[in-house]
């Protein structure tokens, strides 16, 4: 998760017809139906589901080479694997893993998590990172937030674990390059992975927007205000997710300053300790493994955020989610409360996304 999985996936879809050419076969019309099939494997902990029944169908009756891109298939649990890995019969199956720098990925995990409608402050999820690092000494008491991020982001263990299921040799991993890197470049090392030129395919535009420092603050408080109000995660991550975070709140990231992240010395010495072992482990590699060299992410702190810009952001966000639900049929009771700042913006924003939830609103 978070390591160029979106641009690689839009590619792969965006070029099926000149990937058909080339041999390979991308199963499912959209990605979504790979998504939808990797799910209900992930959720049923089953393999013989009919979403995943079919996909695997489609592979078998292709002569040559599939490629299979969900995010959730990495950190199944390692039964589940080996499952997965024999649902697929006598195919040979190898395994891509997309690697970034663990400090980007602490800034995009984090916005990650809020946008799926999780709660953790900022200063919250850093240390809950840094107290759940998977070590040879276990803390009592893991964050329920690092337990999180390193679910999907202790590489070395996805490598044995799937390694393990599909046999020697079959991992490969792919560095996602640098700031500054070509634009393609990560295209290229994916390719070259999987078996394919990516010269002269289209490479679309990624949907998976970021969102700017204030926004998601305001984000993060508003997940706050709706677990208070019992609001579930699965309740609303719809309409948080592809509605307020994606269209309303992605749209103000230019206007705003970005999350930054100096590193600190725990990331640099627990990334340089992943290098050493990746190293040992995995039999390819596309890119450098300089590439995992942690780097500061440019940018504020979520603290520096004050309550004038969080009203402002949380009023706007308030006026254009309201339109949407009006054009949705909902005209919610909720209006702007009259000088309203902070907690009350906050709690407004809130109010409406809930007004949203009981609606039946998704997207």
């Amino acid at each position: 998760m978070k390591s160029g999985t979106t641009s690689l996936q839009e590619l792969l879809f965006a070029n099926r017809p000149a990937l058909q050419s080339q041999g390979l076969l991308v199963p499912g019309h959209t990605w979504g139906d790979q998504a939808r099939a990797v799910t209900e494997v992930a959720r049923t902990a089953r393999v013989t589901g009919a979403l995943w029944s079919a996909l695997r169908d489609e592979i078998a009756a292709h002569d040559g080479p599939a490629v299979v891109s969900m995010e959730y298939l990495a950190p199944l649990p390692p039964a589940l694997v080996a499952a997965v890995v024999a649902s697929l019969g006598d195919t040979r199956v190898e395994v891509v893993l997309t690697v970034r720098d663990l400090n980007r990925t602490l800034v995009s995990m984090w916005q990650e998590t809020i946008q799926n409608g999780r709660s953790w402050t900022w200063a919250d999820y850093l240390d809950g990172a840094r107290r759940a690092r998977p070590r040879r000494r276990v803390p009592r008491v893991v964050p329920e937030a690092g337990r999180t991020f390193w679910k999907q982001q202790d590489v070395v263990g996805l490598v044995r674990t799937w390694g393990a299921a599909a046999g020697p040799g079959s991992v490969s991993v792919v560095t996602v390059p640098p700031p500054g890197a070509p634009r393609d470049e990560l295209a290229a090392r994916f390719g070259r992975a999987v078996g394919f030129s990516s010269d002269g395919l289209l490479s679309g535009e990624s949907a998976n927007a970021s969102l700017g420092l204030t926004s998601a603050v305001l984000l993060q408080r508003v997940n706050a205000e709706l677990a208070d109000r019992g609001v579930s995660l699965d309740a609303g991550k719809r309409l948080r997710k592809r509605v307020l975070a994606k269209q309303i709140l992605a749209a103000r990231a230019a206007t705003e300053p970005r999350i930054g992240l100096p590193v600190e010395r725990w990331v640099r010495s627990y990334a340089a300790g992943t290098v050493r072992r990746l190293a040992a482990e995995v039999p390819r590699l596309e890119g450098s493994w300089a590439d995992l060299t942690p780097v500061d992410v440019p940018g504020s702190v979520p603290a520096t955020v004050d309550d004038t810009a969080l009203t402002d952001t949380a009023g706007r966000a308030f006026a254009e989610l309201r339109t949407v639900l009006a054009e949705r049929g909902v005209t919610p009771p909720e209006e702007w409360p009259v000088g309203a700042s902070g907690d009350r913006a906050v709690a407004a924003l809130a109010g409406l996304v809930a007004a949203g939830v009981r609606a039946g609103v998704t997207a």
